[in-house]
């Protein structure tokens, strides 16, 4: 693979961690991943503002990480793959493992 198409893919991959860097959106990736959900439900869940949410999910959806559907009339909002949900359950495995141990150092 040439370094062109390596720098292509890191300053993608660099886009997508950028936009998942954000608290908000963070969180609402894992929501999502659990299942697909409203705007009025996300805004809920996050006690954010409908607007809020409808910014974070474009920010997210430009980076190719959600989409909007529509079902029965309502819009709905889901990750675009379902590995995504994977690899949020990965990140949080590892990242709770990582806490676990710094909190057992804090306590020594």
């Amino acid at each position: 693979m040439p370094v062109t198409d390596d720098r292509q893919r890191y300053a993608m991959h660099a886009a997508v961690f950028a936009a998942l860097a954000n608290p908000t959106r963070h969180e609402l990736m894992h929501i999502l991943c659990k299942g697909a959900r409203t705007p009025s439900e996300l805004a809920e869940a996050l006690e954010v503002s409908r607007p809020n949410v409808s910014q974070h999910l474009a920010l997210l959806q430009r980076e190719g990480l959600v989409k909007r559907s529509r079902r029965d009339g309502r819009v709905l909002w889901e990750v675009v793959d379902p590995r995504l949900s994977e690899a949020c359950g990965l990140i949080d495995e590892v990242l709770t493992r990582q806490l676990a141990q710094k909190m057992e150092v804090l306590e020594k």
